[in-house]
C-alpha cells in the first residue's frame, strides 16, 4: 500500500519550515545549558543502556493514557477513579520522557530539529489536555475529564506520528555506522 501523500506533504513541509529555526535554536540553547554534565547527558541519551531511553520512557505515559481511555469507554464508578489515577500517572511521567527526548533532540541536524520541535510542541499540547483532564476528574467532572482525555489522546497520537517520522524516515538517533552503539555519546 502506498504512503498517504497528504501525510508526506505535511512532514516534508515541517522539515523545510525555516520559520521554526529561531524557536529551535533558542530551545536547543536552553537544553544544552540545562543538561550540561556529561554523565547526565549520557544517562539521558541512554548510553549505559545501549540505546536511547526516550522511546522506552514514553511507554509509561502512553500506556497510562491508553488504559484510561479504555476504562473511560467501559464506564462505571470504580473505573472513574482508576482512570483518574492513570491520567495523573501519565502526566507525572511525561516530564521524564520529555527531558530524555529533549536531550536527544539537541544533537540532531536541522531538518530533524524542526520535526522534533513540532513533535514536542504537539505533545505538550496533548499533555496540557491531559493535565486539564486530570483536574476536571479530580473536581468530579468526569464527563469533561473524559472528553479532554480523548482530545489529549488524539493530540499525542499526532505527536507520536511525528516521532515515528523522526525516527524511521529521518533516522534520528540511529547510529550512522550501524555499529549498534548509541549515536549520542556527548
Amino acid at each position: 500500500m502506498p504512503e498517504i501523500a497528504a501525510l508526506r506533504r505535511v512532514t516534508d513541509s515541517i522539515e523545510q519550515a525555516s520559520v521554526l529555526d529561531k524557536a529551535v535554536d533558542l530551545d536547543r540553547k536552553v537544553v544544552n545549558a540545562l543538561i550540561r554534565p556529561r554523565a547526565l547527558r549520557q544517562i539521558l541519551h541512554g548510553v549505559p543502556f545501549g540505546h536511547p531511553i526516550h522511546p522506552l520512557m514514553v511507554q509509561v505515559p502512553l500506556g497510562a493514557w491508553i488504559s484510561a481511555a479504555v476504562l473511560d469507554l467501559i464506564g462505571g464508578k470504580g473505573n472513574e477513579k482508576a482512570a483518574t489515577t492513570l491520567v495523573g500517572v501519565g502526566v507525572a511521567s511525561a516530564g521524564g520522557a520529555s527531558i530524555a527526548g529533549y536531550t536527544d533532540w539537541s544533537e540532531l541536524d536541522r531538518e530533524q530539529l524542526r520535526t522534533g520541535w513540532v513533535h514536542q510542541a504537539v505533545n505538550w499540547v496533548g499533555i496540557t489536555f491531559y493535565g486539564l483532564s486530570w483536574w476536571q476528574r479530580k473536581r468530579g467532572n468526569h464527563a469533561a475529564g473524559r472528553a479532554l482525555g480523548y482530545v489529549g489522546l488524539a493530540t499525542v497520537s499526532v505527536g507520536g506520528y511525528l516521532g515515528g517520522h523522526l525516527s524511521y524516515r529521518q533516522r534520528a538517533g540511529v547510529s550512522a555506522t550501524g555499529s549498534g552503539e548509541v549515536p549520542f555519546d556527548a
